[in-house]
């Protein structure tokens, strides 16, 4: 027989095609980014004017100086102008802030990409984790197809939304914590913190971890993830000289505004549920209903999987679904947080009827707001409910004594 080896039994040849089809995925997304037509003004313009105001001297917190700076620049008077408190904490506005130095049809458009690369990113991130079975060129791109047509990830696309960071703070810290690398996991911290309605939890469980863990590599990531946040903390004030406070001011005004408090467009679960007693859409007694049902995730997980705690993919996929169940005010957006879910699950045991499960998970907000418009947005909360259901099933074989996810 001929002394040629049959590439199929390489042990890692995936590993070869998983970073040509991430460069091949790039370029063409790149010439995509470049020629498609993209809205500047709708949610990207929020930190776009903040970063721009902060050039020009007007601290992040202060709503009226950013209103007074858009009526100037638009010519008009400031009571025509809407725009709402910037709700999110000031590195992320630090981190953005070359973005103000461009024109905004500029601007979003980099915005786009930057977005595209982070989802690519985290895909990336969740494969590289197990071997490669195959190494067709399709299968190894087939799950960056499905992240890119996944719904609420076209939707942050198109309006500049601002989750993906914390979908990649999210993978990073997973594969981080696997490779036992440091400082990747203090990045990951980070990440987690620019949309902290969503990533606190994350982050308050991705310290659980590392407390629990009591070796060497848990003490190290716990000083980088602590030693940054302490930067993070006093960076905050270049944007503005009494940040804690002011932030807590603009995140109270910006629930006050009658479009957030009346919740029309939330997609949360809490929400669905007050609409459900009451007819009507409210964010009044919505905190209290999460808090229950984060107090019946929590038991659940202490009295029957506790050795998730162990399994950092594992963990951070509960978590992300803990998220999304009891925060009250989410956006269908806020759900691209699922692709972490979907991807640890599809790595995991397979059979037909898990296969199935995740294939309706996926596309049942297609069909509900097909159906009902923005009143389809209770299957994102469905899906997430599924995914749940599955990730408690993978995970009635741990036993608490391997940390492997």
């Amino acid at each position: 027989m001929s002394n040629m080896v049959n590439p199929s039994r390489l042990p890692h040849s995936g590993f070869v095609l998983r970073p040509l089809s991430f460069i091949f995925l790039f370029f063409v997304l790149l010439l995509f980014v470049y020629y498609i037509p993209l809205p500047a003004y709708l949610d990207f313009q929020v930190i776009y004017h903040a970063d721009m105001g902060l050039l020009r001297g007007i601290p992040l917190y202060d709503h009226a100086g950013q209103v007074g700076m858009i009526a100037e620049l638009a010519h008009v008077e400031p009571e025509q102008v809407y725009v709402l408190p910037f709700p999110y904490p000031p590195w992320y506005a630090l981190a953005t802030l070359f973005l103000a130095l461009l024109p905004i049809e500029t601007a979003a458009r980099l915005w786009f990409g930057l977005n595209m690369s982070m989802l690519l990113t985290s895909i990336w991130l969740l494969s590289h984790r197990e071997e490669a079975k195959s190494a067709k060129l399709f299968e190894n791109i087939f799950p960056y197809l499905l992240a890119i047509f996944f719904l609420p990830v076209l939707g942050t696309l198109f309006v500049g939304q601002y989750t993906l960071p914390v979908l990649l703070g999210a993978s990073l810290w997973a594969y981080a914590v696997r490779k036992e690398n440091a400082p990747l996991a203090a990045l990951a911290s980070v990440l987690l913190t620019f949309k902290p309605h969503l990533g606190g939890l994350l982050l308050l469980a991705a310290l659980v971890h590392l407390l629990s863990r009591r070796d060497a590599f848990g003490r190290r990531a716990l000083t980088y993830t602590l030693g940054v946040g302490l930067l993070l903390f006093v960076s905050g004030f270049l944007a503005d000289s009494a940040w804690p406070v002011n932030y807590l001011r603009s995140l109270l005004a910006f629930r006050s505004d009658a479009g957030v408090a009346s919740c029309d467009l939330c997609a949360s679960l809490p929400v669905a549920l007050v609409r459900l007693m009451t007819g009507q859409p409210s964010l009044a007694s919505a905190p209290w209903i999460g808090l229950g049902l984060f107090l019946v995730l929590l038991a659940a997980l202490i009295w029957t999987r506790r050795a998730i705690l162990f399994a950092p993919h594992w963990l951070m996929a509960f978590s992300i679904l803990a998220a999304l169940l009891v925060n009250p005010y989410l956006l269908n957006y806020d759900f691209v947080l699922l692709l972490f879910v979907f991807c640890v699950l599809f790595f995991s045991s397979r059979s037909p009827a898990k296969t199935l499960l995740l294939v309706i998970a996926y596309l049942l907000p297609y069909l509900a707001l097909g159906l009902w418009g923005r009143e389809g947005n209770f299957a994102f909360s469905v899906s997430a409910l599924i995914l749940l259901a599955l990730t408690f099933r993978d995970n009635r074989q741990l036993d608490g004594s391997s940390r492997a996810a």
